[in-house]
């Protein structure tokens, strides 16, 4: 049986000798679970050790070495109860919570094993765990099952606190977890009930096991193509350094999608690899990360460091890539954040690095784009925004604006537009461009799209004078809301449900959406256009549609974006292609909209070139719901 013990501890030395070998031949996780587990390997092997040492002595019985089985068995004591709070450590070190609470939940449970340690220590004198008889015998004292009892308890702690904090643990990693305490539980029980069967060597060497190809995989944590880091580790390590002084280069390759295009997937690997190992090579502490397909991420302490790191990273992409003989001139945006603790948070970390991306021009050069106060409080303003979204749309606390359209030949108010709008309680009028981005980004868009659509319809039927003096409404949709399954039939049950004509709206898309959205589209429209609704062209001339997406799709007006105003007064060749896309698209059957319309001279050649509306402050800003029926109500002839 004694021999059986051996073999199986054997094993298990085994088992964590080559797993320590394989923790440090590949790139190991410079965190805090990543120490501790190295942590608990070291002490595992120094567990088994002199649990074998003490096992080869237990069977030799020998007076003469009583002295050196005292000190094992007190090193392998000790040892496992320094391993059982090494795990506690770990399992802490997993957790995703404020530090503070860890280094808590740390130190309160160092109380207990420190008392435990000092009671097997001072063994040699009360020999109440175990002691050797005059023959040389090892004999369990009267508390010798404490320690297992001990042991118990804080598994169970372990235990109870997994259970708690559950939410706080990733499925992985509560899984290995629960593993590795299921193993433990079973061999310290076995040993318990028959103390000749020596099972929580091996049994620790099979949990640390379970733990590592769970959890220290190198596929889990290192991109496979370029040997950095991967995403998961990134969010796994920012949360334990973000209280640090850190600096980060993100570099976002925007134009790799258009080099897998031209060139095929396995060049723009190759270019991948590239500039990882450039990366690599530039930064000392070797922390660098494949966050996204197209994105990578360097971190340094040193601002020194940095702003070597930034000026090599710029010179990297001022010449061609040189990729299976073909030169390959790339760029990239390079956004620049020093003291990234600033942000406290990783997600907030995350959103500043989109908000700083969105910042580019359009330019095919590469970008350096750097975080300054001015540029911080701007993300901090739209963060302020955000927060505010869910209350301002939990509450229904967004408002309509109406526009009125001025009808030149007739001399009236033909139609209005419906405008989205929404008042912080400290920052005051919020812009619609912020908080339609915004709602858009998050998903919410259509939630608040589909409540401002409601008021506008209970307006319309609360005020039946409106329907009197206005032909007809105009109401935005965005991209998201145009193609989200069923959307379309949900606002025209809406207009079904108040009881006004389908015929009394009009729904405006923007350019860029007849250009970038094709079949969801056309059908949507199709189902609009059956019912009655009109479609209008809006922000037409900003830079992205063409004539044959206004030819392709049935738009019964065209809104010429304000931009193309700028100069018709001034300028003779601006006028006079203003003047001309003016007389295109009325020849195509559309009406025409001047939009941004603030000055009398505008307002004469406009109807000197036979614009149907105009919409601008010249007439009037928008107004509430209020000012809009007083508004109409005024002899505007």
């Amino acid at each position: 049986m004694t021999d059986y013990n051996i073999d199986f501890l054997i094993a298990g030395l085994v088992f964590l000798i080559f797993l320590l070998i394989h923790f440090q031949r590949y790139k190991k996780l410079n965190n805090i679970s990543g120490r501790t587990f190295w942590f608990l390997i070291i002490a595992g092997i120094l567990d088994i050790i002199f649990d074998l040492l003490s096992s080869i002595l237990l069977v030799k019985s020998n007076p003469a070495y009583n002295s050196w089985m005292i000190f094992f068995s007190t090193m392998l004591y000790i040892l496992q109860i320094i391993v059982v709070y090494i795990f506690y450590n770990y399992t802490q070190a997993l957790r995703h919570c404020n530090e503070d609470i860890r280094t808590r939940n740390i130190k309160i449970m160092a109380v207990p094993i420190l008392c435990m340690e000092v009671a097997i220590v001072t063994n040699v004198l009360h020999k109440q765990f175990f002691y050797c008889n005059e023959q040389g015998q090892y004999v369990h004292g009267k508390a010798y099952l404490v320690t297992y009892i001990f042991t118990l308890i804080c598994i169970a702690v372990v235990i109870i606190n997994c259970f708690i904090n559950q939410e706080e643990y990733q499925k992985n990693e509560l899984r290995a977890i629960k593993e590795f305490l299921g193993v433990a539980l079973v061999c310290v029980t076995i040993q318990m009930k028959f103390q000749s069967v020596l099972m929580t060597g091996f049994g620790l060497s099979l949990g640390i096991t379970i733990l590592f190809w769970a959890l220290y995989n190198p596929q889990l944590y290192i991109d496979s193509l370029t040997g950095s880091y991967s995403k998961g580790y990134f969010r796994r390590w920012v949360p334990e350094q973000i209280k640090r002084k850190l600096h980060l280069l993100m570099i976002d390759l925007w134009k790799l999608k258009q080099v897998n295009k031209l060139y095929g997937v396995t060049t723009g690997d190759e270019l991948l690899i590239q500039i990882a190992e450039y990366l690599h090579k530039i930064n000392e502490t070797n922390h660098v990360f494949r966050i996204h397909g197209n994105r990578f991420f360097v971190f340094t302490s040193s601002l020194m460091n940095y702003e070597m790191n930034k000026d090599a990273i710029m010179q990297l992409f001022e010449r061609p890539f040189k990729v299976k003989g073909e030169r390959i001139t790339f760029s990239a945006a390079i956004c620049g954040i020093i003291n990234v603790q600033e942000m406290k948070e990783i997600d907030l970390l995350i959103d500043y690095l989109e908000y700083l991306v969105q910042l580019k021009p359009k330019s095919d050069r590469t970008i350096l784009i750097q975080n300054d106060q001015h540029t911080k409080e701007g993300f901090l303003y739209e963060q302020e925004v955000k927060k505010y979204m869910a209350t301002a749309i939990e509450r229904d606390l967004f408002e309509v604006y109406y526009q009125p359209l001025y009808d030149l030949k007739e001399k009236r108010y033909r139609t209005m537009e419906a405008l989205s709008r929404l008042r912080h309680p400290s920052l005051g009028m919020i812009s619609p461009e912020v908080f339609i981005g915004i709602a858009e980004k998050h998903g919410q868009i259509t939630k608040l799209g589909y409540l401002q659509f409601r008021k506008v319809c209970k307006f319309i039927k609360e005020h039946p004078q409106i329907m009197e003096k206005i032909e007809s409404i105009k109401y935005n949709l965005s991209p998201l809301e145009l193609l989200k399954p069923g959307y379309s039939k949900k606002l025209l049950r809406t207009i079904e449900e108040f009881d006004i004509p389908f015929s009394y709206f009009q729904f405006e898309i923007t350019e860029t959406v007849a250009t970038e959205y094709s079949e969801a589209l056309y059908q949507t429209i199709a189902d609009f256009k059956k019912s009655g609704i009109q479609i209008c062209l809006d922000d037409f001339g900003s830079g992205y549609a063409n004539l044959n997406t206004v030819l392709k799709l049935p738009f019964s007006t065209i809104k010429l974006d304000r931009s193309l105003l700028n100069g018709i007064c001034y300028d003779d060749q601006i006028a006079l292609l203003y003047k001309n896309i003016v007389a295109v698209m009325q020849n195509l059957g559309h009406k025409v909209v001047a939009e941004g319309v603030e000055t009398q001279e505008e307002i004469d050649l406009l109807k000197q070139w036979g614009v149907d509306l105009v919409q601008g402050y010249y007439y009037t800003k928008p107004l509430d719901s209020e000012q809009i029926i007083h508004k109409l109500e005024e002899d505007v002839c």
